[in-house]
């Protein structure tokens, strides 16, 4: 005979505590993508730091390229932070295969815009950069909007 333990189970639980647990749970996941969500300001200002970075090629100054850069590395670091403490959340994996995919994505246009802003800094075609770095704006703000979405709806889906 099975103890306690090794069923994992009391022999006094009905279906409704059953359920009521299997409730708890799905009011848990709830509460935790609702508390996940970034705040207003977050995507805006990524979306600031994507077009800096995508639009630095077209800075002649080594070391005002390098600046940029490495600012656009800090305001990134600075918005984790400040993502952590507004939410009280940090997470180490993505929570399901389709926000995977959307981070993986967004990663890719940013790199291919950077190349994009490479190339066109090498034509002599800056005032493209702009465009390209306004691209980088509009591709990480909505691009993030939809990934809390879809990081959430995972979350709460449970996987």
């Amino acid at each position: 005979m099975l103890n306690c333990m090794e069923s994992n189970s009391i022999e006094h639980e009905t279906p409704a505590v059953a359920q009521a647990s299997l409730d708890a749970i799905v009011a848990d996941r709830q509460k935790l993508a609702s508390r996940t969500q970034a705040p207003a300001w977050y995507y805006p200002v990524l979306g600031l730091v994507t077009a800096a970075i995508v639009g630095s090629p077209a800075i002649n100054s080594p070391v005002w390229r390098a600046t940029v850069i490495a600012g656009a590395c800090a305001v990134i670091v600075f918005l984790e932070v400040a993502h952590r403490k507004s939410t009280g959340l940090s997470t180490n994996r993505i929570p399901g295969p389709r926000s995977l995919l959307v981070l993986i994505g967004i990663g890719v246009l940013v790199l291919v815009m950077l190349f994009v802003s490479a190339l066109l800094t090498v034509a002599g075609q800056h005032a493209w950069i702009v465009a390209t770095a306004t691209f980088g704006f509009l591709t990480m703000f909505p691009s993030g909007l939809f990934y809390d979405r879809i990081y959430g709806a995972e979350l709460r889906r449970g996987l």
